[in-house]
C-alpha cells in the first residue's frame, strides 16, 4: 500500500503547533473538542464546511434509557441482538450506561430536543428497539439541530480553531507515536503541517464508495485510509449497513439518496408490495421494526419475487397533521416529489447507509498508535457488531467522543516531535499525472464495482470479481500525483475499497450485514 499522498519535499512547508487536532466536525468531532481542556490549543479540521457531514443529515434521533419502563439491560440486550453475536459486550455496556448522562449534557448545552405540551421529552421507537427510547430534535432533524448547536458553542471557544476546506493528506508518526499531519487547503491550494502529539480521527463513513448511499459527497473514508497508511489497525470493514428505506425517485444530488427515517415505521408505517400486501408480517417477530439488515434483505427479496422496482411505505394510519408535525423534513421532500401524504404510499428501497467497522479502538478511543484516537462512525469500538441498532450511532459519537477527550486530558503534555527528521523519511513516490475526467471515471468504476458485488447480498464469486477489478484500479492509480482533492479522494477510495473486500472475503460465515448467498 502506498504510504503517503504528499508528493515532493515537505521540508519547507509551514508548521503550526497544536496540543490536539480533531479531524472531522460532525457530532463526534465537535463533542470531543468541547470536552477537551480549555487550556489546550485545539484545531478542528473540516474537509468542506460543518454542514457537509453525516451528522447534519441524521434524522431519527439518539437512543438512551430515559423512562421508568426502560432499563439499561433492555437497551444492552437490543443492541447485542441487532449485532448478531459480534458486539463487544463491555463496549455496549459503556455505551448504554453513559448514554443518559450525555443526553442530559446536550440538554444543558441547549440542544433543542422535542418536548410535549408538559415540557417532557418526546420519546419514540425505532427498529430493533423493544421500547420507546429515541429522543429527537425538529421532528426528524436531530442531526442538523445537534450539530448546529454544538458548532455554535465550538465557534465561541477561544482555544478552538476551526480550519475549513482543510483536507488531511498524511498522518506523521515517529518512534513515540503521532507527530503531526500534512494538510491541504483546497481554497488556497496550499499545504501546511500541524505539529501535535494528539490526533482524533472523527471523519465519518464510506458511503460514497457506492453508487447509491445516504451519505454526503465527501464520505469516502479519508480518515480511515489516512490511519491505515500510518499503520493503524482497521477491522470489520465488510460490515456495511444498508438502510431499508430511501426515497424513490432519488431527487438528491451527488448520488445521495434521501432517507425515510426508521422512526416513520416506529410511529406505525407499514411496508407493502405493489399488491398492498404487508410482507414483513411473519418474517420476523418485530415485523416492520426488525433489525435493518433483515428488513433490507426482505425488501430486496420481495422486489425480486414480485418484479417490483421498489417497496411501498404505507403511512395511512397516521394523520396528515401528525405526519407533517413529526416529520417536517420528510414531508417536504415527499411533497417535492408529488407524494400526497398520507394518502399515497411512499416508494422506498435500500441504499448504503452506515459503516460498523473502522479504526480499532479501546474503550477510550485509543488506537494501536500512541496519541492517535478515533471516535464516531470511522471507529470500530465493537458496539455495533454485524449490524447497528437504530439511533445508537449519535449516541456512540457522544459517549466515545467524551471518553477520547477525557483520556487526552488525563495524559497531560507531550514532548514535541522532531518533525524535520520525520519529514525526511516520507515516501513520496509519484510519477503519474491524471486529469480530472480520468479521476472521475475511476471513482465511478469503484462505485459500480462495490454496488454490484459488495451490497446487502453478496456471493463469493462476486467478491472475487470485485477484488480483481479494484486491484486493477489500484495498479493504475498507486503512483498518481495527489495534487487535487479529487485525486486524494480517489487514492483513499481505492485503499478503503480494497480493505472492505479483503475483510469480506476473509469472513467465511454469513452474519448480519455481511450476508453471503452460497
Amino acid at each position: 500500500m502506498r504510504k503517503t499522498l504528499y508528493t515532493g519535499s515537505a521540508a519547507s512547508l509551514p508548521i503550526d503547533h497544536y496540543d490536539v487536532v480533531v479531524v472531522g466536525t460532525g457530532v463526534a468531532g465537535l463533542y470531543t473538542a468541547l470536552h477537551l481542556s480549555a487550556e489546550k490549543k485545539v484545531a478542528l479540521l473540516t474537509k468542506v464546511n460543518i454542514e457537509d457531514c453525516n451528522s447534519w443529515l441524521a434524522q431519527g434521533g439518539i437512543a438512551a434509557v430515559l423512562t421508568k419502563e426502560d432499563k439499561i439491560e433492555f437497551h444492552v440486550e437490543d443492541t447485542l441482538k441487532a449485532g448478531a453475536g459480534l458486539c463487544k459486550r463491555e463496549a455496549v455496556e459503556v455505551l448504554v450506561q453513559e448514554g443518559p448522562e450525555n443526553i442530559r449534557e446536550l440538554i444543558d448545552m441547549n440542544v433543542p430536543f422535542d418536548v410535549n405540551s408538559e415540557g417532557e421529552l418526546q420519546i419514540t421507537r425505532e427498529g430493533g428497539h423493544k421500547l420507546r427510547r429515541i429522543v429527537h430534535c425538529g421532528g426528524d432533524a436531530t442531526g442538523r439541530e445537534t450539530t448546529k448547536r454544538l458548532s455554535e458553542i465550538v465557534m465561541s471557544r477561544v482555544n478552538l480553531d476551526v480550519l475549513f476546506h482543510t483536507f488531511v493528506m498524511d498522518l506523521l508518526v515517529d518512534n513515540q507515536g503521532v507527530a503531526g499531519l500534512i494538510c491541504y487547503n483546497a481554497t488556497r491550494k496550499k499545504h501546511r503541517i500541524l505539529s501535535t502529539r494528539r490526533v482524533v480521527i472523527a471523519t465519518g463513513g464510506v458511503g460514497q464508495l457506492y453508487r447509491y448511499t445516504t451519505n454526503p459527497i465527501g464520505a469516502v473514508g479519508d480518515g480511515i485510509a489516512c490511519a491505515m497508511r500510518a499503520g493503524a489497525a482497521v477491522s470489520n470493514m465488510e460490515m456495511l449497513q444498508f438502510h431499508p428505506t430511501t426515497l424513490i425517485p432519488n431527487g438528491s444530488e451527488n448520488n445521495r439518496m434521501f432517507l425515510i427515517s426508521e422512526a416513520v415505521r416506529g410511529e406505525g408505517g407499514i411496508l407493502r408490495n405493489s399488491k398492498g400486501e404487508a410482507f414483513m408480517k411473519g418474517k420476523h417477530e418485530m415485523a416492520d421494526l426488525a433489525p435493518r439488515d433483515i428488513v433490507t434483505r426482505e425488501i430486496l427479496n420481495e422486489m425480486k419475487r414480485t418484479g417490483d422496482a421498489y417497496a411501498q411505505l404505507d403511512v395511512s394510519s397516521l394523520s396528515r397533521e401528525f405526519f407533517y408535525r413529526r416529520f417536517p423534513t420528510i414531508s417536504a421532500e415527499c411533497e417535492r416529489h408529488g407524494i400526497n401524504l398520507t394518502k399515497d404510499f411512499i416508494p422506498v428501497r435500500p441504499a448504503q447507509h452506515y459503516l460498523m467497522g473502522g479504526i480499532d479502538t479501546d474503550l477510550d478511543g485509543q488506537t494501536n498508535i500512541s496519541g492517535l484516537f478515533a471516535c464516531g462512525e470511522c471507529a470500530c469500538t465493537g458496539i455495533h457488531g454485524a449490524n447497528r441498532l437504530a439511533s445508537n450511532s449519535m449516541l456512540e459519537c457522544l459517549v466515545f467522543g467524551r471518553r477520547c477527550a477525557r483520556k487526552i486530558n488525563a495524559l497531560g503534555a507531550a514532548v514535541p516531535a522532531n518533525l524535520r527528521a520525520v519529514l525526511s523519511d516520507l515516501d513520496s513516490h509519484a510519477t503519474i499525472f491524471m486529469n480530472e475526467k480520468t479521476i472521475e471515471r475511476r471513482k465511478a468504476k469503484i462505485k459500480d464495482t462495490m454496488t454490484a458485488y459488495l451490497g446487502a447480498v453478496r456471493t463469493r464469486i462476486g467478491m472475487d470479481m470485485a477484488r480483481n477489478q479494484i486491484d486493477d484500479i489500484y495498479n493504475e492509480v498507486k503512483f498518481i500525483h495527489c495534487d487535487s482533492v479529487s485525486a486524494m479522494e480517489l487514492m483513499n477510495m481505492t485503499q478503503v475499497a480494497i480493505k472492505v473486500i479483503k475483510d469480506a472475503i476473509a469472513r467465511k460465515e454469513s452474519v448480519g450485514a455481511h450476508y453471503v448467498e452460497e
